[in-house]
Parts: structure tokens; sequence; C-alpha cells
């Protein structure tokens, strides 16, 4: 199987300087490809309900973590 499912965002240009996540505004939605400045995508038939779509989720963010400052 390959991915099929795009969620593309476009990140505020301010983010890094704003203290208070509340105030960071990103734009974007649903898509056919990978493009912008963030994309999350999936196979939907592995990632077939949003508990597994949470829980890849957090693991990529875990992983995140430990590429981020």
């Amino acid at each position: 199987m390959a991915q099929n499912q795009f969620i593309n965002i476009t990140v505020d240009a301010n983010a890094a300087n704003k203290a208070d996540i509340g105030n960071i505004r990103h734009s974007g939605g649903p898509a056919a490809a990978a493009a912008a400045d963030f994309t999350i995508s999936w196979d939907s038939a592995k990632v077939t309900n949003l508990n597994v779509l949470r829980s890849a989720v957090a693991h990529a963010l875990n992983i995140a973590a430990g590429q981020l400052k």
C-alpha cells in the first residue's frame, strides 16, 4: 500500500517568536500530495481510525522531541 491521505500545513511565519502557543496561527487542510511547511500523510489501508492515527502521531512527536530544541 501507499500513503494516500495528506494534510498540508503552512506554518505561521512568526511562530518561533511567539511565547504563547495559543497565538500561533497555521493554515492548511486536506491535499492530494505533500507540500507546504509541514505534512502529515498516511496509508488509509493501515490507518483505519482516529485511535490508530493518534497513536502514530504520538510516536512521531516522541521522535521529533529528540530532534528539536
